[in-house]
Order: C-alpha cells, then structure tokens, then sequence
C-alpha cells in the first residue's frame, strides 16, 4: 500500500510539473482525446455551421479535464466531415482552466495540404517579436476514433496577452480592451473612415475583454485612431498617430506578413482580414496580433508593398520618409532573419523550420481519415513549401536594398 501511494504521488507531482508549455511544444507531435456523446458529436457534424456548444472531456498526456464546452468553429475552413473546434473548458464549470488555460483552438488543417503554413508563420513571427500564439500539432481522437490531425493554437486571451506584453512598472499587461477582428463578408474594409457612430465599428471589432464597459469606452477610441489617419495630413501624422498606434511594432508586423506572402492579412485581397486588435492597458494606444496566418506563403515574388497603396493606414504611414525607411529596414531584417544558417544547420532558419514541422507531422498527415485532399497532395504541398524560402529570402533582400538606396550583396539580386 506504501509503494503504490507512493507511486501515486509521484505520478500526481509530474503531471502537475507539466505546462502549456508541454502542450504547446514545437518539437512533439500530441494525442488529444475527447469524449463525447455520440448523438451529440454527430449533431455538431451535422450542424456545423452552427456555433452550439457540447460537452466533452479532453485528456492530454494522461491529464483529463471533465465537462469542457466543444463548438465547431471557422470560416471556410469549416467542415462537417473534419469539424475545426474550439474548446473551452469553462464554458460549463466555472472558472475550469487546463493547464492555467481557458481554451484552446483545434484548427482542422483542411484548407492547407503542407499542413504547417500557419505554424511555421507563427514560429517565424514569434522569431521577429510580432505577438503570435503558440501552436502545436496534435493527433486528435473522438471517443476513441482518429479524427485526424490538428494544429493546437493558443488562445489571444488575457493569459496570451501575459505572456507576450509581460509587465510594465510591475503591472501585468494583460488588462487592456482586446478585439478580434471580423471580416464581414461582402463589405470589405481597408481603413476608411466609417462615420462617427459607434454603430459601424461594432460588427468589425468584437471585444474579447471588457465587454461590459460603454462602448465609448471600447470603440471610441478606434472611431478616433481610423478618423485621424484618414483626416490627418501626412505632415502632421506622427503627431497624432503615435500615441494611438505603435509604430514600430505595426510596422515589425506588416513587414512579417509581407515577408511570407501573406494574401489574407491587414493588406488582404479583399481588405483587411485575419488579426486580433489590442489596446493596452491603461493607454491609448494599439497594437496588432497576429491570427489565422494559413494562407502565407502566396508566392515567391509577392511584391514588398503589394496593396498598401489600397489600405489608408499603410498607404498614410509609407507616405511618410521615416516610416517608409522604417518599414523596408524592418522588411530586411525579417529577410535575413529568415535566411540566417544557425548552428547545427545546413540551410537558412525558414527552411529548416518548415522541414523540420513537415518531417514532424509527415506520418499523421499521410494516415488522417478526414483530410480533404490526397497524399500526392500533401507530397507536392510539401515540395512547394520547401521551394519558397530561399527564392523569397533573395527577392526580399533584393528589393529591400533597391528601396533603401543600398548596394545589394554579391549574388542577391538577379
């Protein structure tokens, strides 16, 4: 009886010494289980399209959690044969985290073939200090059953927002008005200014935090920001722009889109799209947060300022000489970042980065039941993949050193 307490006691202390940080471990492929009635995992197949919860519970390396809330989630990436999920584990039980989580995302994969354009999109942001969750990949199993393979994404909530903005002063940044961006379909956006009712900014930016304040209080200050960018002549712009908007960090993050061809993103093909939109605490001033990165890595010769002259922001600030400047330096330096050979490697940190998730998941891909798209597929996705990186790294720098007045590297520009 000893032993086996004691056995006990030491299993308890190493599954409590286990993380979000286990979870989220780049390096290893996870099995996740749920455990759901099956009339009602059939009727959330069937109604996928719907946001209706169900209870589940998930059990990750040999930790479960009991009567979380499960929902089919997406946009076009939703399906009733392979349903993306959202999990959230307070959704019946008050207060329940996992792992100090609130949620999680299990992100189908259903629209990507090479299966890692949004992981390593996010690890590369992450690598340019652009706020990006972590992501793993997961085998996911229903009751039993292989579902097939996900992406486990971190939630942009106020554990994200922790751990990415840290402390100021010893407060937590992490109490500040969150906003998730939606793209209402047919009516893109690109930054004009939508009129002083607070009406018009409501559908777009859904608060994730402080739901409960005026809404002056939230989008008051978003109607001011998209009013003095379009008002503003570009003389007077960082005047009135930096104490709104951080600069810096919007243009780390534009440059990081740019860099891996992102169509979907603030400059998207139809307006801006796909990003978590965050004010800090305590300040006026925002910042962007990258999200749903799966359709990066367009192609190797998306031009380094492809539809800015479209969206009133980034066309207002490259008319700017610093900003501009700013912006090709930032561009450039994700470039060689990309490009750069660590120890230990034979090939730039991007190629190696996608070779290493792709080797990684390569089995599970090929065995997922549910994946809507063959194994040739997956094999000519994977290919494409690795072909991007050094072309992209070369056109970049090649651009970036047109644009900047500079002598390109010997071997850089055709």
């Amino acid at each position: 009886m000893a032993l086996s307490m004691l056995c006990l006691a030491a299993g308890g202390i190493g599954l409590q010494a286990q993380s979000s940080d286990d979870l989220f471990n780049p390096a290893a492929l996870q099995r996740i289980d749920l455990l759901v009635n099956s009339q009602d995992w059939e009727k959330l197949k069937q109604d996928f399209q719907e946001n209706t919860y169900y209870p589940a519970d998930l059990t990750w390396s040999g930790q479960t959690v009991r009567n979380a809330g499960i929902r089919s989630r997406g946009l076009g990436s939703r399906s009733g044969t392979k349903p993306g999920l959202r999990v959230d584990f307070d959704r019946y039980a008050t207060d329940q985290t996992f792992l100090s989580l609130k949620s999680l995302v299990l992100d189908n994969l259903v629209q990507d073939a090479s299966g890692v354009r949004e992981s390593v999109t996010m690890r590369m942001f992450a690598r340019l200090g652009v706020p990006a969750p972590r992501e793993s990949f997961a085998r996911v199993f229903v009751n039993n059953q292989l579902i097939g393979l996900y992406a486990v994404v971190e939630s942009v909530d106020k554990d994200m927002l922790a751990r990415t903005f840290g402390s100021v002063d010893g407060n937590v940044q992490n109490d500040g008005f969150l906003f998730e961006y939606n793209y209402l379909q047919g009516s893109p956006w690109r930054f004009e200014y939508l009129g002083a009712d607070l009406d018009a900014y409501e559908p777009r930016f859904d608060p994730k935090t402080k739901e409960d304040k005026s809404a002056s209080d939230k989008w008051g200050p978003i109607e001011e920001l998209v009013r003095l960018v379009n008002e503003t002549p570009g003389a007077s712009l960082p005047a009135v722009l930096e104490p709104r908007l951080d600069v810096t960090a919007f243009l780390r993050y534009t440059a990081a889109q740019n860099l891996v061809a992102q169509e979907d993103g603030f400059t998207g093909y139809d307006g801006m799209n796909n990003f978590y939109f965050y004010r800090l605490e305590d300040s006026p001033q925002h910042v962007f947060i990258a999200w749903d990165e799966d359709n990066a890595f367009a192609r190797q010769d998306f031009g380094i300022t492809t539809r800015h002259d479209e969206n009133v922001l980034m066309r207002k600030i490259m008319e700017w000489p610093d900003y501009r400047a700013r912006y090709f330096t930032a561009l450039q330096e994700s470039a060689n970042s990309a490009g750069q050979v660590e120890e230990g490697q034979s090939e730039g940190w991007l190629q190696a980065e996608m070779r290493r998730q792709l080797d990684l998941i390569g089995d599970a891909m090929r065995e997922d039941p549910s994946k809507p798209y063959t194994n040739d597929d997956h094999a000519a996705a994977r290919a494409a993949m690795l072909d991007f990186p050094n072309p992209r790294v070369n056109y970049v720098l090649c651009e970036t050193t047109k644009a900047l007045g500079q002598a390109p590297a010997p071997g850089v520009c055709p």
